[in-house]
């Protein structure tokens, strides 16, 4: 047998090296090996998508025995498959509702729940999985969710300038609310406010027929930031999702947005462009945060 020259084996053993070097940089965590030793909880989203790109995603970790787990910072993970490098982490924070107001009849069927930012480069089936600690134990929730480059209402497009119910009075709120009592945001429809030369928040929900419960109480975060605001400053609208009190009757320009779930909270700019999306539960301070910078000085 020919003896190698020297140097071919030097070479030999770099490349093996770097070959080595390079497989060993591919390894790393997976959704798979980031569960392992978590009790399992139930990943509850709130959302029936993400966008691509940077998205609120909004959830809850349940036990086995139906409690939720509260406070905390889970961190997030999102990937293609069980097996594939996942993106992350994010950073989840837990969010309470405000104080009830004074008025209102909504309970909150949940105490808070869970937002991260999370990005996602590419739409189709997405594993998320989201890890956490409760009493000094790891717990780990997966879920499947599906994420999309075509997102209703999506965040830098124009609203869609739709008529919708306008009422002066409590009497006249209450055939178009199933709020009780009727919240005093119809006094604007959704177009006037388009052009008006103010910001706008419009709220999609129905207190009495949600199947979430969820209405209620982001109906009453929102009419909390209008108290807060006032209508100088901004519009604020609630658009009631099933005015005839008849669940296979959905408003017409609920079905014209193209929401297939409930609540829905959008902030509009004074140019009628979207700044902030909140599908599902959402509170004062998110609303503030997208619509102060917004409001004229």
């Amino acid at each position: 047998m020919t003896a190698r020259p020297a140097w071919i084996v030097t070479v030999a053993i770099a490349l093996s090296a770097a070959a080595c070097s390079a497989s060993n940089a591919t390894k790393g965590p997976t959704i798979a090996s980031l569960q392992k030793g978590g009790i399992e909880y139930s990943l509850v989203q709130a959302q029936s998508s993400l966008a691509v790109g940077t998205s609120r995603f909004v959830f809850g970790l349940v036990s086995r025995t139906g409690k939720s787990l509260t406070g905390g910072a889970p961190q997030v993970w999102v990937a293609k498959t069980e097996q594939s490098k996942p993106l992350g982490p994010f950073t989840a924070h837990w969010l309470v509702w405000s104080p009830p107001l004074a008025d209102t009849t909504a309970t909150p069927p949940i105490p808070g729940f869970y937002r991260a930012d999370v990005r996602v480069p590419g739409p189709g089936n997405w594993m998320i999985l989201a890890k956490a600690n409760a009493h000094g134990k790891p717990i780990v929730g997966t879920a499947a969710m599906p994420v999309t480059n075509k997102p209703v209402a999506a965040i830098g497009s124009k609203a869609l300038s739709e008529a919708t119910p306008v009422a002066t009075t409590p009497e006249e709120a209450a055939k178009i609310d199933t709020r009780e009592p009727p919240s005093p945001l119809h006094y604007i429809s959704l177009d006037q406010a388009l052009t008006s030369g103010l910001p706008t928040v419009v709220v999609f929900g129905t207190p009495l027929l949600c199947q979430s419960r969820i209405c209620g109480p982001v109906v009453d975060e929102v009419l909390g930031v209008y108290n807060g605001v006032g209508r100088a400053k901004a519009n604020f609208i609630h658009v009631e999702i099933y005015p005839e009190r008849d669940a296979n009757k959905p408003a017409p320009q609920f079905l014209a947005w193209g929401f297939e779930s409930e609540p829905w909270t959008l902030v509009i700019d004074k140019s009628g462009v979207i700044q902030g999306r909140f599908e599902g539960p959402v509170v004062a301070s998110e609303i503030e945060a997208a619509l102060t910078p917004l409001l004229s000085t």
